[in-house]
């Protein structure tokens, strides 16, 4: 035996429980940890990608001819350079413990903040 719809929608939905009936229950504390971890801090980072890009596009248009590229792999080793220059020196300051005022801070610069000012 087939039931109408209408016998469904006749029936009441569900109405929203209220908040105020219902207590807070703390499972954990509310409060930050000391420490942070470093997972974030391993993502993949890509340097030259324009450059590599334009040689690429001149070794397709050319055959694979290094020789018709020169100016494009001479950019693009002098930017690799530059990024690479760059990576030791931020990795010099972060082996030395030198915090650096930014946004960009390490989980190792960060926890040594959370040290310097814990939470209660």
């Amino acid at each position: 035996m087939r039931i109408p719809t209408a016998v469904y929608m006749a029936k009441k939905a569900r109405t929203p429980q209220s908040e105020a009936s219902v207590p807070f229950q703390e499972i954990l504390p509310l409060r930050l940890k000391n420490t942070v971890s470093g997972k974030a801090d391993s993502g993949s980072d890509v340097a030259c990608l324009q450059e590599m890009t334009v040689l690429f596009a001149c070794l397709k248009d050319n055959d694979f001819a290094e020789k018709m590229c020169n100016k494009e792999i001479s950019q693009f080793k002098k930017c690799y350079k530059v990024y690479m220059d760059r990576k030791t020196a931020a990795k010099e300051t972060i082996n030395k413990g030198i915090i650096t005022p930014g946004k960009e801070l390490n989980y190792k610069q960060l926890n040594k903040y959370m040290r310097r000012y814990p939470n209660p």
